[in-house]
């Protein structure tokens, strides 16, 4: 079967439209997937046992220490942009809501970046190596929260860097007392 030379331009045209169909479709049901895996993981997962290495302490800090205290972690490092919009966002929501603890969870990321980061920013973070527990459940990518309740209960995840909806999700755990 021979195509006629005058609709050889509609026929690409559609194959490519088709094409860029598939792949949006694919990408977007293989997101979608990865956030679903990883709230499962996270639902599986005692978060009153998790503990995380400190950059500024040599001791672990165990997330049983912030008991009482509303807790956002934070995945993020200094190479992602979105993640530097988070950390000025929760920095600026912190001043409002003073008793929101921030772990700020690093992953992937070269200790000197991190260092210089923290000396260039006062935020009132605790910054902790995030990378173990970013792979262990799985988290689709950076920035992500997980939200933690006063009773250490995890409370909600988020994933990527939507201010409105991190907002409104911080409001809904600093009430929840």
């Amino acid at each position: 079967m021979r195509l006629d030379p005058k609709y050889f331009n509609l026929f690409i045209g559609i194959c490519a439209l088709l094409t860029l169909i598939v792949i949006i479709y694919g990408t977007i049901n293989y997101s979608q997937k990865q956030v679903r895996e990883f709230r499962e993981n996270i639902a599986e997962v005692q978060i009153d046992t998790l503990s995380f290495e400190q950059y500024e302490f040599t001791d672990k800090l165990l997330l049983t220490e912030l008991k009482g205290e509303p807790v956002v972690i934070q995945f993020w490092s200094t190479w992602s942009g979105k993640s530097m919009e988070v950390n000025r966002f929760l920095n600026e929501y912190h001043k409002e809501n003073p008793d929101l603890t921030i772990l700020a969870a690093v992953v992937r990321d070269d200790d000197g970046l991190v260092m210089d980061y923290v000396e260039e920013h006062s935020y009132p973070f605790r910054y902790v190596r995030g990378t173990p527990l970013f792979q262990k459940l799985l988290i689709p990518g950076v920035p992500s929260q997980i939200l933690i309740d006063r009773n250490t209960n995890l409370y909600s995840t988020l994933v990527g860097d939507d201010l409105v909806a991190l907002k409104e999700e911080l409001d809904r755990l600093m009430r929840n007392e």
